[in-house]
């Protein structure tokens, strides 16, 4: 009774301490931010996945060892559908769906404690009204167009193992309601056969249940293609900026959170079946810098499949 009841109590503390450490986790893949809107009566449906390896400590810049051994990887997989009812305007849905896992593994003494937290299912969707200011056309290069909507608390957020609940990056869902805004530019270089477009995604959380607010996440995305290739496959290089703030409770800020990437994203995109489109890549860390120790990503993968259709 006296040892259950002492790893129960080294468990909680291993899970405070940890959470001091964890996590500057992945940034949002969402494959429908990356374009302007669709033409009315069209539909887009696709399906985005992304796994990301966490094994590197820093503190600010400098790498460190991790102070509880800390490994962390997470799954994602993203359902996504677009339709615009309306000319200019289009209605973006995304339903994801995650699992995460981290091990620490503790020395007290001569023993080492090891744990292991895990934990998947539906995570918190998203909804984005677009509208095209500036829609595509073969006469002008340029586009832009700007959204905006809201994350749902549709992710269960108390996932619990032998009735401890589970650190706050591992569940599924975070309990808060975020607000969304986006903006994207691009332009068509007729002479060089290629397409820049610059996207930016802000979410600004709410509080969650415990009365925690995360903080503000700022992605910047610029992505760079090929119009014209005959080639099967078509290299498109991306790259992401990401800002988090720091997470407060109450008027505290609360250490170890908060950080600024950046990201090196190549990737390649081929049609396999018309209008199937399949895109692959890798995520590499170019540059980090944390608000104390934190596990940051090591690299990571995604690929996405998309297809388009006219409705009417």
């Amino acid at each position: 009774m006296i040892l259950r009841a002492t790893l129960v109590l080294l468990g909680v503390l291993v899970a405070e301490l940890s959470a001091q450490s964890c996590c500057g986790g992945a940034g949002t893949f969402l494959g429908g931010t990356e374009r302007a809107g669709l033409g009315a009566g069209m539909l887009t449906a696709a399906a985005v996945y992304n796994f990301t390896a966490m094994d590197r400590t820093l503190d600010g810049t400098h790498t460190i060892p991790n102070p509880n051994g800390s490994t962390a990887s997470s799954h994602a997989l993203n359902f996504e559908v677009e339709l615009s009812p309306f000319e200019r305007f289009s209605v973006l849905v995304v339903i994801p769906f995650t699992d995460k896992v981290r091990t620490i593994n503790v020395t007290t003494g001569s023993y080492i404690l090891s744990e292991r937290y895990h934990a998947s299912g539906i995570a918190d969707a998203f909804g984005l009204i677009k509208y095209s200011i500036i829609a595509p056309t073969p006469v002008s290069p340029w586009s832009l167009a700007i959204g905006g909507g809201a994350k749902a608390p549709t992710g269960n957020y108390r996932v619990a193992d032998s009735g401890v609940e589970l650190p706050l990056d591992v569940q599924p869902g975070t309990s808060s309601w975020d607000a969304l805004a986006w903006s994207l530019v691009s332009y068509r270089f007729d002479e060089l056969s290629a397409m820049a477009a610059f996207s930016l995604l802000v979410r600004r959380p709410g509080k969650n249940v415990n009365g925690r607010t995360m903080g503000t996440d700022v992605q910047a995305l610029l992505t760079v293609s090929t119009t014209e290739l005959d080639f099967p496959f078509v290299p498109i290089l991306l790259s992401r900026w990401r800002w988090t703030a720091p997470d407060r409770q109450g008027g505290r800020t609360i250490a170890a959170t908060g950080t600024f990437r950046v990201e090196l994203l190549p990737a390649f995109a081929m049609t396999a079946w018309e209008p199937l489109v399949i895109r692959l890549g890798l995520q590499l860390p170019i540059y980090e810098r944390t608000n104390g120790i934190q596990l940051v990503p090591t690299w990571g993968v995604f690929t996405e499949i998309r297809t388009t259709a006219t409705l009417w």
